[in-house]
């Protein structure tokens, strides 16, 4: 049924307007709220969404910052007329490569809106709207969705890559709490996309991807909250001493993966100890008790440090982390893993030791979300356009 997509997407133009009179091209057409913003002006650092990593970085001519969905159809109508490229900014959060991308952004900052119903039943929140908007008005009002690990993505678009997070084994992912987006196409047109309508488009975005369309608001169910909003939090610190030892504990997982239960796995040089360890974060949404016995098996490995509290949903991820700082020259990569090899992490290992010491400056990490994955797994691989529902971690 799936395999014909109507292809909606924002496409490149080849041919580009030098540095173009952003005003007097789009200035006459938009609500008078909409601010046009330049590189050259002295308030550029704080009226624009900052992207997170400098890496492979677009080159903006301006910026076009939107009020209405009208504004943002009309800027996408003239910028096609035009032959200027342009890209839609949410959380800022990207790492593609645009080294190659002259244009504009529409920045979708005052889009950002984050709305729970009558019922309580649905969240529906505006294209920019950040994870830590969420947390706190999904905790008070004794609701969840299988959030990311990570509270200063946009939500809108880590959703479009699928949504991944701890709770995804037992919630499934961001995409299929998704209901439906509102939406506008490369032609300037502005249309909702849902089970219902649009149908085909909708399964492409959840996803595929980001290239169809710029997502103006999108709304999600709503699930009760787990064990009354408490979770188990374990950190465990590895020296490199057992580094294959842990890599067998985790294999263990392959097979006996509770869906409650998280684990991230980190391997990273400390150059004040110039040593690497690996480092475990294990969340458990249920009680102490129930999450704990997990914890044994790696245990048995004489971890350096050792730290267990239970802790409420909504401070499980703060918002200030190393991952959170803009500015980052950061690409990342990752590979959707179907089972554990013990042999090869090893290997990958001790080939990151060998690279952290001669390289000073370099402060790469392996990171092994090993989440699991029974109610992504339920769902139909038809459904959706995202094609690792079985994987067991991303690494």
């Amino acid at each position: 049924m799936k395999s014909k997509l109507i292809f909606l997407g924002l496409s490149v133009i080849s041919q580009v307007v030098a540095s173009p009179n952003l005003t007097a091209i789009f200035g006459s057409s938009l609500s008078s709220g909409v601010e046009i913003i330049l590189p050259g002006d002295a308030d550029w650092g704080t009226r624009v969404q900052a992207r997170w990593s400098d890496y492979a970085s677009p080159r903006f001519f301006g910026v076009i910052k939107p009020v209405t969905e009208s504004d943002i159809q009309h800027t996408v109508r003239l910028a096609q007329i035009y032959n200027i490229q342009f890209l839609a900014t949410g959380g800022g959060q990207s790492f593609s490569d645009y080294s190659h991308f002259e244009g504009i952004s529409i920045d979708l900052g005052n889009f950002d809106s984050v709305t729970l119903d009558d019922t309580q039943t649905y969240l529906t929140i505006g294209g920019a709207a950040k994870y830590n908007q969420l947390t706190d008005l999904l905790y008070n009002a004794s609701k969840e969705l299988p959030l990311a690990s990570c509270a200063c993505p946009g939500v809108v678009g880590a959703t479009l890559g699928a949504g991944i997070g701890p709770l995804m084994g037992h919630r499934g992912l961001m995409i299929d709490a998704l209901e439906s987006v509102r939406l506008v196409t490369a032609d300037g047109k502005l249309i909702t996309a849902s089970h219902e309508d649009n149908a085909e488009l909708f399964w492409g975005i959840r996803g595929a991807g980001s290239n169809f369309g710029i997502i103006t608001s999108a709304t999600f169910k709503l699930w009760g909250i787990t064990n009354k909003g408490l979770a188990m939090s374990a950190g465990l610190v590895f020296p490199a001493s057992v580094n294959g030892s842990y890599w067998r504990v985790l294999q263990t997982f392959d097979t006996d993966m509770p869906a409650r239960l998280a684990l991230t796995n980190m391997a990273f040089f400390d150059r004040q100890t110039n040593q690497p360890y690996i480092v475990l974060n294990a969340i458990y949404f249920g009680p102490r008790e129930e999450g704990e016995p997990y914890l044994e098996r790696f245990r048995k490995l004489k971890p350096l440090r050792d730290e267990v509290k239970m802790v409420p949903q909504n401070k499980l991820f703060p918002p200030v982390l190393g991952s959170c700082t803009p500015g980052q020259k950061v690409n990342i990569h990752s590979t959707a893993v179907k089972r554990t090899d013990p042999e090869t992490l090893e290997s990958i290992f001790a080939d990151l030791n060998r690279f952290w010491r001669q390289h000073i400056g370099y402060q790469g990490r392996l990171l092994i979300p090993r989440f699991a994955n029974d109610a992504t797994a339920k769902v139909h691989g038809n459904e959706t356009s995202f094609p690792w529902r079985t994987a067991i971690a991303h690494m």
